[in-house]
């Protein structure tokens, strides 16, 4: 039976996509992307150039690439990276490898079908920070079609653990805050969701067996 009262939010990184070591994770497509833009990059320690890229997210205006949505934004966030790693190709080249990259990296199968089979169950959403850039790639890993919710940070203008996001999830789904239960990897942006009055699950894709737990109790929790 259909409980149109509660609704499972699944996070996406971690959750469905690899963020694991020893796996073909997103870290080593960052990796990827600059080396093969750059062959000269491949001297530099894999922490450098993660740290450099991570250097790049932000703009002069203090927003995070992960929430701006226009094209002249990403462009800009291009420049950034193409500075710092002294890339000489165009954008539209960098948004091709970047795709090609993207689609290399492992994800989880199991969750994404465990998450779909909750549909007649319960309402599912779907909370992740994540760039303009990626929502194809997510789309062809969740199905968001068959998700009553999708909030991406970049098509929000805000991010997780910031407030904002939690209460725009509250205002459209018009249920009671402990008659939802959010599933990330990170600490911080759970703990945003406990303070509202959220349910909550801290786990990895790795950590399936806990998810499933945590969702079933959660359902049958009257």
């Amino acid at each position: 039976m259909l409980d149109r009262d509660k609704i499972v939010i699944w996070d996406w990184g971690g959750i469905v996509e690899s963020h694991f070591q020893g796996e073909n994770n997103w870290d080593m497509a960052k990796i990827n992307i600059i080396n093969y833009l750059n062959e000269e990059t491949r001297q530099l320690k894999v922490q450098t150039i993660l740290n450099k890229w991570e250097e790049c997210k932000y703009g002069q205006d203090g927003k995070c690439i992960s929430e701006v949505n226009s094209e002249e934004e990403m462009q800009n966030w291009f420049k950034r990276l193409a500075e710092k790693f002294s890339l000489q190709c165009d954008y539209n080249k960098f948004c091709q490898v970047y795709r090609e990259e993207g689609e290399k990296v492992k994800y989880y199968r199991n969750v994404v079908e465990f998450a779909h089979s909750l549909k007649g169950k319960c309402k599912i959403g779907i909370l992740s920070n994540l760039i303009k850039l990626d929502k194809e790639r997510i789309d062809k890993q969740y199905n968001l079609s068959k998700f009553d919710f999708v909030w991406l940070s970049f098509e929000l203008n805000c991010k997780k653990p910031d407030e904002k996001i939690y209460q725009i999830v509250e205002e459209q789904v018009k249920i009671p805050t402990e008659n939802i239960l959010f599933i990330d990897d990170k600490a911080k942006n759970i703990e945003t969701a406990r303070k509202r009055g959220w349910k909550v699950c801290l786990a990895t894709a790795l950590e399936f067996e806990k998810i499933k737990i945590c969702v079933n109790e959660f359902l049958e929790d009257v």
